[in-house]
């Protein structure tokens, strides 16, 4: 028998929706029983992953609850990479997706995108610490005709978000931190950033969120000024090195 043979019969036989006959005629009858086994273990594992990507969606609707989430999740959505970390990328789409079929869901509608900011979150702490650009003090180097193409990086554990619930309100009450919630504004401005290893979210202005999101989509310092975006607070980011480099429009770097 080949390893390659078993190993991918194996991993058919554990996926959600996959056919166990392969792997069954590779083994003696009487171990057969023992497949429920493993398909338990790797259901309790990855809805292990999503209770610890997704605490507050936990707390929000219980653990019964969350842990039938997860095993409709999962069976949809198997899993594709063996870092477990990366598992979940999906989840908010998902919840969207259940949040606009089913009304009992009606009270805790902003649940999706509260699993958008914990997976942010996820991503943040996980992110790479540094960034592969050129230094802010390098600039210095370009030709003036060159400024315009310059493209702003956000360093890579740096998240911004919009919303039309508060979540950063919702995230805060969350950390056994007393916070009264604001229902009355109509969108909500974020940013998740690890400041030094938590990541944390911390709530912007619609200034600052409309200049920081312009540089993370990748947006160069030419097509800003085109459309009039202010950026009187760039020097304040990359003095506190959210910002911490940059790219020319063209993808070379000078």
């Amino acid at each position: 028998m080949r390893l390659a043979q078993w190993q991918a019969s194996f991993i058919e036989a554990l996926s959600p929706g996959g056919s166990d006959e392969a792997l069954l005629s590779l083994v003696e009858p009487d171990l057969a029983s023992r497949l429920d086994v493993y398909r338990n273990n790797s259901l309790q594992a990855l809805t292990a992953t999503l209770s610890i990507a997704f605490p507050i969606c936990q707390e929000l609707v219980g653990e019964v609850c969350f842990s039938r989430l997860a095993r409709d999740y999962i069976q949809t959505n198997p899993m594709l990479d063996s870092n477990l970390n990366g598992y979940g990328e999906a989840f908010p789409l998902f919840l969207h997706g259940i949040i606009a079929r089913r009304p009992e869901f009606d009270k805790v509608s902003y649940l999706a995108e509260v699993a958008r900011l914990e997976w942010s979150l996820q991503l943040s702490y996980y992110a790479a610490d540094n960034l592969d650009c050129q230094q802010i003090v390098q600039m210095a180097e370009l030709a003036e005709e060159q400024h315009q193409d310059v493209v702003m990086r956000l360093r890579p554990d740096i998240f911004i978000l919009e919303s039309s619930f508060p979540l950063y309100e919702i995230w805060l009450a969350h950390q056994h931190e007393p916070s009264a919630i604001d229902n009355s504004a109509t969108e909500y401005f974020m940013s998740v950033s690890r400041d030094p290893f938590k990541p944390q979210v911390n709530p912007l202005s619609e200034q600052n969120f409309r200049l920081l999101d312009a540089i993370a989509c990748g947006e160069s310092l030419g097509e800003m000024t085109l459309r009039g975006l202010d950026m009187r607070s760039l020097p304040h980011w990359i003095a506190r090195g959210w910002v911490c480099g940059f790219t020319l429009q063209d993808g070379c770097k000078c």
